[in-house]
């Protein structure tokens, strides 16, 4: 990528050495001509450059080009041999031209940069095991009411000493994948943290959820405790994780009572 922008920047730069020994009459003013060009040749540098990016967001891309084509025709604009030709251009198209072209590819680029950000930002919240989100999205739960979950998986820790952690981890990828497709609109899977999961759902949806996955992870053999607060809210976010986690532990140990 930097021998590609260097290449651009060079070759741009003999370019308009070449163009600035034509005869002053070429120009209206050569000065004006080597500050749009110098301007367009940054357009095409940072395109290159950050073509990885733009790439993936088409509204970037199409925002340089607008700006681009202001500056090429302000450089047209300084050429005398074109003056007719500029000077039989409509009104609004030439005022597009002049104005319109930047003001578009400024707002191209303000939205592209406000989508890879928000892009960014939600790829900051994804657990990279499991493709579900981590801890970080507790702080962005859309939801004003919900219902949540706790989950824990029984013997896990047993599971990876006899079979090893890339068993564990195919145990847990199944295990989110299988709470994840059974979520709906604005509902959330969560990787809190080794084998604990917690689901935020709609209101008053808990029991049906759990009713749903039981299928789907009996088929997958996977056994897991859970604990739930229902109704549960952003303000009350850690009490109900408390909450579910005691009641998540009575079911441990209802099921394997110490001896």
């Amino acid at each position: 990528m930097v021998k590609a922008v260097s290449t651009v920047i060079c070759t741009g730069l003999v370019f308009l050495m070449l163009v600035m020994k034509i005869d002053e009459s070429f120009f209206f003013s050569k000065a004006e001509f080597a500050i749009e060009y110098l301007i367009l040749l940054s357009i095409v540098s940072i395109s290159v450059c950050a073509y990885p990016v733009f790439k993936k967001e088409k509204k970037a891309l199409l925002g340089m080009m607008f700006i681009g084509i202001e500056n090429i025709y302000h450089m047209i604009e300084q050429m005398t041999p074109f003056e007719r030709i500029v000077d039989a251009i409509p009104s609004p198209i030439a005022l597009f031209l002049d104005d319109g072209c930047i003001l578009i590819g400024i707002g191209l680029l303000a939205l592209s940069v406000k989508q890879i950000i928000t892009k960014y930002e939600s790829s900051q919240s994804i657990d990279e095991l499991t493709g579900v989100f981590n801890r970080k999205a507790l702080g962005n739960i859309s939801l004003k009411k919900f219902d949540l979950i706790f989950f824990d998986l029984d013997n896990f820790k047993k599971l990876n000493d006899e079979h090893g952690h890339k068993f564990g981890d195919s145990v847990l990828v199944l295990f989110s994948q299988g709470l994840k497709q059974h979520t709906q609109r604005n509902e959330m899977v969560i990787r809190f943290g080794g084998d604990e999961f917690i689901a935020i759902l709609l209101p008053y949806r808990a029991k049906s959820f759990l009713t749903e996955i039981k299928t789907t992870l009996s088929a997958l053999n996977i056994s897991y405790s859970y604990g739930i607060a229902p109704n549960s809210d952003r303000r009350n976010l850690r009490e109900a994780i408390n909450c579910s986690d005691e009641e998540l532990y009575r079911m441990k140990h209802l099921k394997h009572p110490p001896t």
